[in-house]
């Protein structure tokens, strides 16, 4: 399955063949310069501080399939009660690392990603793109599995109807991220966590089981705050295969606006999905639905590229969106890296990779 994100400027209409560089996450990721010709003010560091669980340590499997209830990643109903409420443990002593904060722009970024999804495990996978944790080879399913057609709806602003056709789906996304907190150090375990993980044996299954269930699997070794704003479009499918060749492959269509009225232009898409934000904020959703739309004569359709076209519309949202927050990237770290020698981190990683893909395979 062809992996795709191409990111568009908020501003410009710049060509593709102005692309000069790209990253390492694939060689399909497009970068495309924002704001072009127009000086940009230095962008305000946040130095709010959070108290969230980076550094901790928790077992995978207690959760795996349900993270979205206990991790705010999508719009829920009790916005503003809690960031993380994931059962965690201080594992590591306080001498051997600390948690740092690390303060980012806290203002929306030059550029929508927009990523191509296939089918809906794509636009799943796609959505949590900045989410990991070793030894999970799909790790948007520890956040999704759990979810059934009206939590997918709700979350991803689609009807069922479209959700359950033979649609292709566009997720256009605009993130604000505010800080990622991180553990710096060399992480020592508590006593009564050092003297069980020292009981690991290489061939002893029971042994990783008992240290998993007693002090945790993995840890969080980073995780990044802000917000995000957010759609999803369907397109049938044979019009999804046509744009993404055209955009992606052959790229016989190079500009923003051309792209924007061939494919994604909200009559000619087959359904455009409401505009949401990820924290879920009231403020924020009633604003997106009030100013967040495309009117024509005879109707009006969500639209998230109006933020584009109306740059009023995104100063705003910055003003909205100054203290919500969400969790928009995750990264888990196995505590099995931390064992003495080669032999026994890889037995413990073989236990307890071959549990997660049997949770990964069945949920």
């Amino acid at each position: 399955m062809l992996v795709i994100v191409l990111l568009l400027g908020l501003v410009s209409s710049s060509p593709v063949s102005r692309l000069v560089r790209q990253t390492r996450q694939s060689s399909n990721l497009l970068l495309l310069g924002a704001r072009e010709g127009i000086t940009r003010a230095e962008p305000r560091q946040d130095t709010q501080q959070f108290d969230l669980p980076a550094g901790e340590a928790l077992d995978l499997f207690y959760r795996f399939g349900f993270f979205s209830l206990s991790v705010r990643v999508v719009p829920r109903d009790d916005f503003g009660t809690w960031v993380i409420r994931e059962p965690t443990s201080k594992i590591f002593t306080s001498e051997s690392v600390r948690q740092i904060t690390l303060p980012q722009a806290n203002r929306f970024q030059d550029q929508f990603q927009i990523y191509f999804c296939d089918d809906l495990d794509d636009l799943m996978k796609h959505y949590f793109h900045d989410f990991d944790a070793e030894g999970v080879r799909e790790p948007y399913r520890m956040f999704t599995g759990s979810w059934r057609t009206p939590t997918t709806v709700k979350y991803f602003g689609i009807s069922e109807s479209i959700l359950k056709s033979d649609a292709g789906f566009v997720l256009v996304k605009l993130a604000k991220p505010k800080a990622t907190l991180k553990i710096e150090g060399t992480p020592q375990l508590k006593p009564d966590a050092s003297d069980a993980f020292q009981r690991i044996r290489s061939g002893d299954k029971e042994s990783v089981e008992q240290f998993v269930q007693n002090h945790g699997s993995h840890y969080i070794e980073s995780l990044t705050v802000g917000d995000a704003v957010y759609q999803v479009l369907a397109l049938d499918r044979g019009m999804y295969i046509k744009a993404k060749n055209d955009v992606l492959v052959e790229k016989k269509v190079t500009k923003f606006d051309d792209i924007y009225d061939a494919y994604l232009a909200p009559w000619v898409v087959k359904e455009n999905g409401k505009v949401l934000v990820a924290s879920g904020d009231n403020r924020v959703g009633d604003f997106l639905k009030g100013r967040v739309f495309k009117q024509l004569p005879f109707a009006s359709y969500p639209s998230i590229f109006e933020i584009r076209k109306q740059p009023d519309i995104l100063d705003q949202l910055e003003f909205l969106t100054q203290d919500t927050t969400a969790v928009i990237a995750l990264h888990f770290r196995s505590l099995g890296s931390l064992l003495p020698s080669l032999e026994s981190q890889e037995f413990y990683k073989e236990i307890v990779n071959t549990e997660l893909a049997l949770w990964e395979a069945n949920i």
